[in-house]
């Protein structure tokens, strides 16, 4: 029984979990991941075909036919030169006859304009692109789960703030009780202080509701098994951030400038842009090179054909030669190709300078959010000190008669509330420290 009984204590344990463990668990199992990596197998194979065709192919083929010619009284006038007459002559006929071949055929394109060699370039490009995409999803995909991992941080911090002002309210009502009995105060005291734990107590589990809120949604980004019970490890995001830290950091990233022009030299969507313009430059030069040069391949067959299998090596015949085209006019289906190549090598200029002022203006805005945040959390640090000061006076004044306990359980909030406004606020910095690594192209996974 005790066995028993410990087994179900530690099924219940919930499992701890590390930034580093949620990222790779969500990119691995994340289904835009795998659609993308399948592509790129797939993208492997057309590359071989591409390269395929730049050498000969080569077909083997094998033929047997068997002929059956049947005649039934079919009539024939027979010429007899020694009496100058005809004589009819009624005659049935059935003979078969069989013929075995087999050839070798090989054709290979000679040129084209280079067209071949284009499309084993574009594929190659393609793949490029694919293998940016994939790493660009990995990002969303890592910076989505840090979110919701410092989401969790934040919400076990305003759980631990909410439960020590409980224990301190609980004290608080203690010692109430205590004065009631000396008979320095009144039973009012008590409810009303009774009133205050009953807020904190609401308090600590409506942020113990958000906190398991959140670690769901984190479990479910990060495609964690959802029957089982987690927490996480904590030791990657500071909840104790000092001012002079936040200051440091706003004043080595205060010129957005600089940012712009790392995240445009390492961002992979930038990347992947480019490679998409190459891609419409060269279908573009596709479609040109067919309208202006021909193709010119070459092929050559051995065949071998006889009325037996014996007989087949007697009748052999070996044939070479080339073949030239050129479109004249293909009903303006070339032409129109052209336009759409045009078409889509403008939209994909358009597509990477919007994608270029996209980024410009994140980072302005990245940059802003930082230096907002740096102030807010050093007035917040001054709040806490007057919160902090109004407490310990409120509570001495208490003491000995000189302030209601209306007045220590306003300073009792007050304090409460800037503790948890300096604790959101130091994880939301860090949260736009990391969207800021994210929007350079920087961001761990």
């Amino acid at each position: 029984m005790l066995f028993s009984q410990a087994g179900s204590v530690l099924a219940q344990q919930p499992t701890k979990i590390t930034l580093k463990q949620a990222i790779d668990n969500a990119v691995d199992k994340n289904i835009s991941v795998q659609k993308i990596e399948n592509n790129i197998d797939i993208q492997e194979g057309n590359i071989r075909v591409k390269y395929g065709n730049l050498f000969p192919t080569l077909s083997l083929n094998g033929n047997w036919q068997r002929t059956n010619n049947a005649n039934d009284n079919v009539s024939q006038n027979i010429f007899n030169p020694l009496t100058g007459t005809y004589t009819t002559v009624i005659s049935n006929s059935n003979r078969t006859s069989f013929n075995y071949s087999l050839s070798l055929r090989s054709d290979v394109t000679l040129f084209n304009g280079f067209s071949n060699y284009e499309s084993v370039d574009i594929a190659r490009m393609q793949q490029s692109v694919n293998y940016v995409q994939l790493e660009k999803v990995r990002q969303d995909i890592a910076l989505k789960v840090i979110s919701d991992y410092i989401a969790v941080l934040k919400n076990q911090q305003i759980v631990k703030i909410n439960e020590s002002s409980l224990a301190n309210a609980i004290a608080q009502l203690e010692s109430i009780k205590l004065f009631v009995e000396a008979g320095k105060r009144t039973m009012s005291d008590v409810y009303k202080q009774d009133v205050q734990v009953a807020q904190y107590e609401l308090a600590v589990e409506q942020s113990k509701n958000n906190l398991n809120k959140s670690i769901s949604d984190l479990v479910f980004d990060s495609n964690l098994p959802q029957d089982r019970q987690y927490t996480v490890a904590g030791t990657e995001f500071s909840p104790d951030l000092t001012y002079a830290v936040v200051q440091t950091y706003v004043q080595q990233y205060s010129n957005p400038q600089p940012i712009i022009n790392n995240a445009l030299n390492n961002r992979r969507d930038v990347y992947a842009a480019e490679q998409t313009i190459d891609v419409s430059e060269s279908n573009l030069e596709l479609t040109r090179n067919a309208l202006i040069f021909p193709t010119v391949s070459g092929f050559s067959t051995y065949g071998l054909s006889a009325p037996s299998v014996n007989d087949l090596t007697n009748a052999r015949t070996f044939t070479i030669g080339l073949n030239i085209s050129y479109p004249i006019f293909q009903g303006f289906s070339l032409d129109v190709q052209r336009q759409q190549a045009q078409i889509n090598l403008r939209s994909a200029n358009e597509d990477l300078t919007q994608l270029r002022n996209q980024i410009t203006l994140e980072i302005n805005k990245a940059v802003l959010d930082l230096k907002s945040l740096a102030k807010q959390i050093e007035i917040s640090d001054r709040t806490i000190r007057s919160a902090e000061q109004d407490r310990i006076l409120a509570t001495e004044s208490f003491r000995v008669g000189l302030s209601t306990l209306l007045d220590v359980q306003t300073a009792e909030t007050n304090y409460n509330n800037a503790l948890i406004e300096r604790s959101n606020l130091i994880f939301n910095f860090q949260l736009a420290q990391k969207q800021l690594e994210y929007y350079q192209g920087l961001i761990k996974y």
